[in-house]
């Protein structure tokens, strides 16, 4: 008994230790069977900051879990999406805990600039990516007149844009909004 509760404790220990703060349900357009899930997981797991994906074939979806302290660059993965030959739905970001963000907030989650979106001061763990390239036209345009922060149409921090941010191990900005 003593063996099996020392074997679960590591088991728990080394997962929860080797992954991110969040994780991201990525929602794939086109998939028709078994074999397109197929061909896309396979396309997914050839990124190295990606730990474990699980896919939801009924919902067209994919759970994607991440490498600890690792840049997630969520370009490459609607990149790896549409080399299957499908295309992203939808990227949604569930933070392990709540975060209290602001309209036009920047923060650093571990390696990952992100700059939130919303009407007002919100507690959330659930948010979606609005970058120009994973949403339709009419509602990147709503969402950029209520912004005036460069980064969110270049996809980029700089100096002049986002707030200063030490130990960013990639440039890129990924936007974000309430899914509530």
């Amino acid at each position: 008994m003593k063996k099996i509760l020392i074997t679960i404790s590591l088991f728990l220990i080394f997962n929860i230790g080797y992954t991110q703060s969040f994780y991201s349900n990525l929602r794939a357009v086109g998939l028709t069977c078994a074999m397109c899930s197929y061909s896309t997981q396979k396309s997914l797991e050839k990124l190295d900051f990606i730990e474990t994906i699980t896919p939801d074939l009924e919902a067209t979806s994919f759970k994607l879990e991440f490498k600890e302290d690792e840049f997630v660059d969520f370009d490459l993965i609607q990149e790896k999406v549409e080399d299957a030959g499908f295309f992203v739905g939808s990227i949604e970001i569930v933070f392990t805990d709540n975060i209290k963000v602001g309209n036009d907030k920047h923060n650093l989650i571990s390696a990952n600039l992100f700059h939130f979106f919303s009407d007002e001061e919100i507690d959330s763990r659930v948010f979606t990516i609005v970058d120009k390239k994973f949403i339709r036209k009419s509602e990147y345009k709503i969402i950029s007149e209520k912004t005036s922060h460069s980064c969110y149409e270049t996809g980029l921090h700089t100096a002049s844009c986002c707030s200063n941010h030490e130990n960013l191990k990639s440039n890129k900005v990924f936007h974000l909004k309430s899914s509530l």
